[in-house]
């Protein structure tokens, strides 16, 4: 803890931060923050820390992001490409038995009702997936409608996964090998009318953290089911 030293960050090969540490300042933690736009960063960035002089220098680095076009194109490659769509999810009676039906998401739609993120995902063979899909804001995912579990143990439902998770803003899909050719859906129930812009779903291999690939971004609209009734 007797720190006596200076470090400097570079950010592709440009001095962008420099700072002296001394022992009062040893154990404190120090938020630094490098801003770049547009063509400052490229495809590629790297990061590099030099330390002079005597103590040691703990450090973490976090990436965030923003964009301010209203849309985001789809973006992959040849070994990882995801899509997004969104389709009509309705329950019919068969021999007395509740079965679900899947048909596109034509007409309007409706607080209230169902529909289902489809997400495909293709590329190369590999291990690891993590796949990260934010939901549309006023819907809330389901796992069960009028007793139907919608999950892989239905093989007609989803391709297999290890680990789903429904989180507050987004539905988490982990998989520990992905053959190149999969599908995963789950299901909503539309609740808040409004005029919704959705963020693009993204997919990565957690191991592999330069291939990765997200859908496009959407806009849904969703009407008021009570002024349905009114008219």
């Amino acid at each position: 803890m007797t720190a006596d030293y200076t470090f400097e960050v570079f950010l592709n090969g440009e001095s962008v931060l420099r700072k002296k540490v001394t022992a009062a300042d040893a154990d404190a933690g120090q938020p630094l923050v490098i801003e770049r736009a547009g063509a400052g960063l490229g495809r590629s960035n790297q990061i590099q820390v030099v330390k002079r002089g005597n103590g040691t220098l703990f450090f973490s680095a976090a990436l965030e992001y923003h964009t301010q076009g209203e849309t985001i194109a789809p973006r992959g490659s040849s070994n990882l490409t995801l899509t997004r769509e969104y389709l009509r999810l309705r329950v019919v009676e068969e021999q007395g038995r509740p079965q679900w039906k899947i048909e596109p998401l034509t007409g309007e739609l409706r607080s209230g009702d169902l529909i289902v993120a489809r997400l495909t995902l293709k590329g190369a063979r590999s291990s690891y997936l993590m796949i990260e899909d934010p939901i549309p804001a006023g819907c809330e995912q389901v796992e069960q409608v009028d007793g139907i579990n919608l999950d892989y143990r239905d093989g007609k439902w989803s391709d297999w996964y290890n680990q789903r998770e429904f989180r507050d803003q987004r539905t988490v899909i982990f998989s520990d090998y992905f053959d190149g050719d999969a599908v995963y859906q789950y299901a909503l129930r539309v609740q808040i009318p409004g005029e919704l812009r959705i963020g693009p779903a993204r997919a990565e291999l957690m191991y592999q953290p330069g291939i990765e690939s997200n859908s496009a971004s959407l806009k849904m609209r969703i009407l008021d089911r009570q002024q349905e009734g009114r008219r």
